[in-house]
């Protein structure tokens, strides 16, 4: 999934926002604390994108139709097994 820096920083400040205001952390640094927010979506996003190029291969490999409900049905499951695969 693509995310713009834009909005990866409001999602982050929404978050901090949040536990803060839920009284669920008191941040000594609040820069650091965003910092933190912004790398975790960052590479929760990345192993996203990975397991999508993955799982797209497969698919074009096997010569299914784009789009396709089959098509459809196995990325979903492809998808899942290949988080599965990598504890996410």
């Amino acid at each position: 999934m693509k995310l713009s820096q834009d909005r990866i920083s409001h999602l982050s400040h929404l978050i901090a926002d949040g536990l803060h205001s839920a009284d669920l952390v008191d941040y000594r640094d609040e820069g650091e604390a965003l910092r933190a927010l912004k790398e975790a979506f960052a590479a929760v996003l990345s192993v996203d994108d990975e397991v999508d190029s993955h799982v797209r291969q497969m698919l074009q490999k096997q010569r299914k139709v784009v789009g396709s409900r089959e098509w459809q049905i196995l990325y979903d499951k492809y998808f899942r097994e290949e988080m599965a695969r990598r504890k996410w």
